[in-house]
């Protein structure tokens, strides 16, 4: 009976720790990719501030502080991971565009549950079901 009650015990600890961990490196990856996608959104008012019109490429983001900023993710442009959408009617400030997704992540673990971070035109970012970006995708396609 004591041998049963070490081992769930054990069991149990061992649950616990792996739970603890999970959880902090998930918050780990859910904390840098907003921050990616913040840089990605920054930039795109960037450069439409710099050129007078959006953007409607990754090569017109190269012309930005991206470089610098993103410089080891700028291949999740090119590879779909992270999508951009290019509205054709974006506003100078992120303030009048905040029912427009401006990106979303495609890829990686988190993408693989059915859940996708999603950057807004204000420059926020918020945690989506595949069918609530599914609906706000379609929503936002003019």
């Amino acid at each position: 009976m004591n041998l049963k009650k070490n081992i769930l015990l054990g069991a149990g600890f061992v649950l616990l720790i792996l739970g603890i961990f999970i959880y902090n490196t998930t918050d780990l990856a859910s904390q840098a990719i907003r921050y990616q996608l913040g840089v990605l959104g920054g930039c795109i008012y960037e450069f439409q501030a710099a050129n007078g019109h959006r953007p409607v490429s990754p090569a017109h983001l190269a012309r930005t502080s991206i470089s610098a900023r993103y410089r080891y993710r700028q291949e999740e442009l090119h590879s779909g991971r992270v999508v951009v959408i290019w509205p054709h009617d974006l506003k100078p400030g992120p303030r009048d565009n905040g029912h427009r997704i401006l990106a979303y992540v495609t890829g990686g673990l988190i993408s693989w549950f059915g859940r996708n971070w999603v950057l807004w035109g204000d420059l926020r970012t918020e945690y989506l079901s595949a069918e609530k970006l599914k609906a706000a995708l379609h929503g936002t396609q003019d």
